[in-house]
Order: structure tokens, then C-alpha cells, then sequence
């Protein structure tokens, strides 16, 4: 179990305007948390403890402040020992290495922009939940990858995050509009192929 989330502490110590957004764990307890306004990735222990804060100049990659406006995002661990993280408004995939926090940008065949939350179906294939939901697939350890797939969901919604359940994917809308009070609508994905 972990202590209360330290972001106070990154917020306090940089005085940096951040926005902590998804988060990823890895195989030690080890957590990391996107900023999405930032541009960074705080490594957080098992304990509640900041470890580390990951920054890199290859997070900006489009100037302008619409490609901006929301930054790293969608973030989880690759079973070899990676991260993959979306940058929302600019729809990059970055391939983030925690150890040495090197970063390289997958070359995604398609767009990912508007990506929000995402979910590994399986070490080769990612969902990435956003205004529209896509299947995306990698066939060299995510060196480069292709969206594949494509699932639009409930009218008037974004995806904002997907869950994998026995190979099943679900969404979870937000935004309201034309579904009265419901906050949120969570919907089981059918991926059109592309």
C-alpha cells in the first residue's frame, strides 16, 4: 500500500504548473505519473516515495501551443521493461526507457492525436482511448507501429481511458453531451479494421 500520491512534493519543490494525469506500474511497485501539462513523467516508489522526475526536450515535439495545450498523457509498462506514453495534442508515442530515461518516437503509421488513456491488449498490440478509440500495432518491440483499428463509441463522448478484460476492451466516455446528467458511459470496444 502506498502513502498519500506526492505530487504536493513535485509541486512544491519545482513550482512548475503541472497536471498529473495517468499512471503506469512497473514489475518493482514502482508508479509513474504523466504530466500533462509539463511535459515530464514523476517515478514514484512502492512507498509513496519521489524517485525520479523524467524530462526530455523530445516530449515538445511540435511547436505552437494547440499542439501543447495537452501534453503526455496515456502512459503504460511494456512488459520488456518500457514505457509507452501518447502526447495528447500532438498525437506522438513515445518509447520511454526508465532506467537510462532515453526516449525515442515510435513511428506510428496514422494519428494518435487526441489520444488519452491507453491499455496493452498484448505486448504487440496497444489501444489508445481518445475522441476516436484505436487499435495500434507494433511488430519490432515498438520501433515503429501502425494504427489498425478504429472504434468510435457512444455520439457526443471521448474515450478518456480503456480497460482489458479477458481480451475484451472497454472505454470509459466522458463529456455529456446528449446523455442528460450521465457523467460517464463505459462501453465495450468493437474495432472496425482500417
Amino acid at each position: 500500500m502506498t502513502k498519500n500520491w506526492p505530487v504536493n512534493f513535485f509541486l512544491k519543490k519545482t513550482g512548475d504548473s503541472t497536471l498529473a494525469d495517468d499512471v503506469a506500474v512497473d514489475e518493482e511497485g514502482n508508479a509513474y505519473v504523466t504530466d500533462a501539462k509539463g511535459n515530464k513523467i514523476w517515478k514514484v516508489s512502492p512507498d509513496g516515495e519521489p524517485l525520479s522526475v523524467i524530462k526530455n526536450a523530445t516530449f515538445f515535439q511540435r511547436p505552437g501551443w494547440i499542439n501543447n495545450f495537452v501534453g503526455l498523457n496515456g502512459i503504460v509498462y511494456h512488459p520488456n521493461g518500457y514505457l509507452l506514453v501518447v502526447h495528447t495534442s500532438g498525437g506522438d508515442l513515445f518509447k520511454v526507457d526508465p532506467k537510462t530515461e532515453s526516449v525515442h518516437v515510435v513511428k506510428v503509421q496514422g494519428s494518435l492525436k487526441t489520444g488519452d488513456g491507453l491499455a496493452l491488449l498484448s505486448p504487440t498490440r496497444l489501444v489508445a482511448a481518445g475522441l476516436v478509440n484505436r487499435l495500434v500495432e507494433s511488430d519490432d518491440d515498438w520501433e515503429t507501429a501502425k494504427v489498425t483499428g478504429r472504434y468510435v463509441g457512444p455520439a457526443h463522448r471521448i474515450g478518456s481511458s480503456a480497460t482489458v478484460k479477458d481480451g475484451d476492451v472497454y472505454i470509459n466516455h466522458i463529456i455529456g453531451f446528449g446523455f442528460g446528467k450521465k457523467t460517464h458511459v463505459i462501453s465495450k470496444a468493437a474495432f472496425a479494421p482500417l
